[in-house]
């Protein structure tokens, strides 16, 4: 523990005018953290536990850390942050892990600023694992603040497409781990709306004939074309009966949790390609 880490991990990171608050979850062997994580809008680092929690019991350090605009006890409110800031804050914690990280993680927001992690630690990345993915057009990083104009930028059907992360994916060497909830990236038009867009909330169905409103705000085609880039360096792996809120459903469902986490140790330790699979929600693995 270095000198400016709390006894749990905990340590802040100071930028112009503010600080964040980063964690380690150290493993218990003393390897080196080579895991950097980044959680969705609205959030902060205490919600990638239920993810980094079972990593760790598993021997795999990681570090989790807030970005400004988000989160209840984020130093900054939105209308004074931005996309590009959030991603120089992702950088300048990615700079705690040596030459940069072995692996990045990130959900939804997180996974649009993952992709661009991994491109600047273009030659120490090997694994990147996007949770429901956003994958935003480049003109999203030059909106100078979050609000309407950001979401003006984000909103243009197929927008995304121009991506410089598309590109990226293609030529990244190294191994691209798409989780998705079951009811994330539904097709938009399916549902009302428009093609290229998300479905946003949507009612289906459950196994049981019950009817409940899901969360879908990544649009299919996002999926799609993350598929389409990374191509055969892809592994997926679909939560049964999950939205986009994937890591609420790992902490309602431990055994999920549990699957997930040594699908990850399979994929991260670069064990051979493994082959889609859908976890359900007792744990059970099958074949997508």
């Amino acid at each position: 523990m270095t000198s400016d880490q709390e006894a749990d991990g905990r340590f802040t990171e100071t930028f112009d005018g503010y600080a964040l608050v980063g964690r380690y979850r150290h493993a218990a062997s003393a390897a080196p953290c080579g895991l950097l994580a980044l959680h969705g809008a609205r959030s902060d680092h205490r919600r990638l536990d239920p993810l980094l929690r079972p990593l760790q019991a598993a021997d795999v350090a990681s570090l989790g850390c807030d970005l400004s605009g988000h989160g209840d006890g984020s130093p900054l409110p939105s209308a004074q942050t931005s996309l590009a800031r959030n991603l120089q804050e992702a950088l300048r914690f990615a700079q705690r892990l040596g030459a940069g990280p072995d692996t990045v993680f990130g959900h939804s927001l997180g996974g649009a600023l993952a992709m661009k992690v991994a491109e600047h630690f273009g030659q120490t990345v090997r694994t990147l694992i996007l949770s429901g993915p956003a994958l935003y057009p480049e003109a999203a990083f030059s909106v100078p603040h979050y609000g309407p104009d950001f979401t003006r930028a984000i909103s243009t059907p197929f927008g995304f497409m121009d991506s410089p992360s598309l590109p990226f994916l293609r030529r990244f060497p190294g191994r691209v781990i798409l989780i998705t909830g079951q009811h994330d990236g539904l097709p938009a038009d399916r549902h009302g709306g428009v093609c290229g867009r998300s479905a946003g909330l949507v009612e289906v169905a459950d196994g049981a004939g019950a009817r409940r409103t899901v969360y879908s705000p990544i649009p299919a085609e996002v999926f799609d074309a993350i598929r389409d880039a990374a191509a055969d360096r892809l592994s997926e792996i679909v939560l049964d009966g999950c939205d986009h809120k994937v890591l609420a459903h790992l902490a309602d469902h431990p055994e999920v949790a549990h699957a997930l986490t040594q699908r990850l140790l399979h994929l991260m330790g670069r064990g051979p390609q493994a082959p889609g699979c859908r976890i359900a929600t007792d744990g059970t693995l099958r074949a997508l």
